[in-house]
């Protein structure tokens, strides 16, 4: 290990990194946090929302004045219905040709968007594929379609293959009554999933008392990727460090953590992706004018080198830091 390691010193955060780091740090103070904090807000939102109906019956204006007003100051702390709501407005103002105004709520939703979980999924996870074992996955996204591919894979759904997908775009909930995110009397033409209520011990566990979850399709095939077909899956989310995708047909569920990277590294060389031979170490590096196969070698030796380093520190199950559920009393699956 000899050039190899050298000159790696700590990298200078350029000003766009820094100011999206201070952009998103901002974003987060402004709503809620994942959890039961914004459970207990939306328990008070739905409570207010039935005294708003109250106030309106009774024809009670300044008492309904007060409460709409109640609603938009505490609706403003929860992402996903900012999200929603913002996601609206940007329809409409592209709609009309307001295309200052659209960049605003485009700005918005990017923001609330970015304080849920469910958006923040993109990357590596691994996961029990019952009897094929450990596989690892990619999380990407194509607007508010979250893609799950194969990084590894198996006899029946080969790597490269769609294994989930899962449609998070709020707006195929079209609202009956208005769309106001301080009305939350709005009803939709599509059920919404609800949220997963935890036992105590559970939700001691995972530290949230509710999991949400989102509907999606889950993809399974026989051996050799023959008769592939979609099922109606779910998505469900128990933290920033792990979820789980449901197959509801066949009653399967798959959790998801994220690999360290040493595991990432393993399984990556274990299905080739990384397949080297040994070569000899440099004196010094190449230069960028050096043949490319040179600098296709020198690479490929600067991995080998990492390999051989992370691989003498790893210790124990390289899977201990995947959970896979099969150790504990509790059902999430509904």
């Amino acid at each position: 290990r000899q050039i190899e390691f050298t000159d790696l010193g700590s990298i200078q955060q350029s000003s766009e990194r820094q100011q999206r780091i201070e952009q998103e740090q901002e974003n987060r103070q402004r709503f809620m946090k994942y959890g039961d904090d914004l459970w207990e807000l939306r328990e008070s939102m739905e409570k207010l929302s039935v005294g708003l109906l109250e106030a309106i019956d009774s024809g009670e204006r300044e008492k309904e004045e007060e409460i709409r007003q109640e609603l938009r100051q505490i609706g403003k702390e929860d992402p996903d219905l900012i999200y929603k709501f913002e996601l609206e407005q940007l329809q409409k103002a592209l709609m009309e040709g307001r295309e200052s105004d659209a960049r605003i709520h485009s700005m918005l939703a990017s923001a609330a968007r970015s304080c849920l979980p469910q958006y923040n999924l993109d990357g590596l996870w691994v996961g029990k594929y019952g009897q094929h074992g450990y596989e690892m996955i990619n999380v990407t996204y194509v607007g508010d379609q979250l893609i799950a591919y194969k990084v590894t894979g198996d006899k029946s759904v080969p790597r490269g293959e769609i294994t989930f997908q899962a449609d998070l775009n709020p707006l195929r909930m079209k609202n009956v009554v208005g769309n106001d995110p301080s009305s939350s009397t709005s009803t939709s033409t599509e059920e919404n999933l609800e949220p997963i209520n935890l036992t105590p011990y559970a939700a001691e566990k995972w530290g949230t008392s509710q999991l949400p979850r989102h509907k999606g399709l889950g993809q399974v095939a026989e051996t050799g990727f023959n008769n592939n077909q979609w099922m109606d899956g779910q998505l469900i989310i128990i933290g920033e460090e792990y979820f789980s995708f449901a197959w509801v047909p066949i009653e399967q569920q798959i959790f998801f953590g994220r690999p360290s990277p040493e595991l990432a590294l393993k399984m990556l060389r274990e299905i080739g992706a990384a397949a080297i031979t040994p070569f000899k170490s440099w004196e010094e590096p190449p230069t960028l004018d050096s043949d490319v196969n040179v600098l296709k070698d020198y690479v490929s030796s600067c991995l080998e080198k990492t390999t051989e380093s992370v691989e003498e520190e790893m210790g124990g199950d390289a899977f201990g830091c995947i959970w896979t559920g099969g150790e504990t009393d509790e059902s999430y699956f509904q």
